[in-house]
Formats: structure tokens, sequence, C-alpha cells
């Protein structure tokens, strides 16, 4: 029988978010996301990979979002395939607090980094989509898009609701 508070391995979620290792709820440790056939990956909070102490899923459908991010050591992943390889544009959907607007973060793929700040956006749920970037992923295969924290001035970093990688159309 498991105590209040464990999963069914019998660890406590606080045991594993101290050791800062994915948590539970939202934690999709597992989960791979597949690219679309029109070759967009579509990355959303609900198969977030949390990880830290606070950070968390939010399902409440007003939020549908990775919130409560007031500790700038926590961050969060996802794992995805990508069958078609390209260049891709980096779009987050994401709000932040009237006043909590200034984090820095970085959003990594592969040995790729794009670094950004989070502007205000009024409300935690007034969200907005927001191109950050390209990357270049020249191969198919598994990979993990992670966004972390630097600095965080204000109550909290964001509420990042997804991450959507489109493909670069070339223009010759």
């Amino acid at each position: 029988m498991r105590k209040p508070g464990e999963n069914e391995k019998g660890v406590s979620a606080k045991s594993t978010q101290d050791a800062g290792a994915k948590t539970e709820p939202g934690s999709q440790a597992n989960k791979r996301i597949e690219q679309a056939a029109d070759a967009t990956v579509r990355l959303l909070a609900k198969d977030v990979a949390i990880h830290g102490k606070n950070v968390r899923y939010e399902p409440q459908p007003h939020k549908n979002t990775v919130g409560y991010w007031t500790d700038a050591k926590d961050w969060v992943s996802w794992d995805f395939k990508i069958n078609q390889p390209g260049t891709f544009k980096v779009e987050l959907t994401q709000a932040c607090g009237k006043g909590s607007g200034g984090s820095e973060y970085l959003v990594t793929i592969d040995d790729q980094a794009l670094r950004d700040i989070v502007p205000d956006t009024g409300s935690f749920t007034n969200f907005i989509n927001r191109t950050i970037g390209q990357v270049k992923l020249a191969k198919p295969g598994n990979y993990t898009v992670s966004v972390k924290p630097i600095k965080k001035p204000g109550q909290a970093v964001m509420d990042l609701r997804a991450i959507t990688l489109t493909p670069v159309t070339e223009t010759r």
C-alpha cells in the first residue's frame, strides 16, 4: 500500500523534485512528440517534462500552461522526433503577469541555443505568440528541447503554453 504523496514505485514526488528529476504531474518522461505531416512540431504544455520544485503543468482550460515558474533553477523539456529535417522557426506561446516581465532564458535544441527575454503581457492568462529565432535540425532523429531560465527579476519566469517548430521555406 502506498503512503500519501508516493507514486506507484513508492517514491514521493517531493524526493524526486529535490533530486532535480522529472516530476509529476505533467511529467512525460517517456513521451516523444512526433513531427506532423506538414513537418511542424507542436510541443504542448500538457506533454512537458518538469525539472525542479515549483514549476508545474496547470491543466485548467483558461491556463493549459507550464506555470508556477517561481524558481529560476527550475526548467522544462520536451522530447520529439524529426522525420523531415531542415531549418525551423521557433515560436513560443507565452504569458507574463504585470510587473514580472524581463526574465532571461535559453531555449536549447541539440547544440543550438536561443536566448530571449520574456515580455510583460499584462497577465499570466494573456498569451501571445513570439518567434525567438531559428534552428537547423540537419538529420532525422530524436531531439530534446529545453527551456532554462538565466535570471528572473519578477514574480515568475513566464507561463508557457506551447513551443512550435515550423519549417522555414527557403527562397531562391
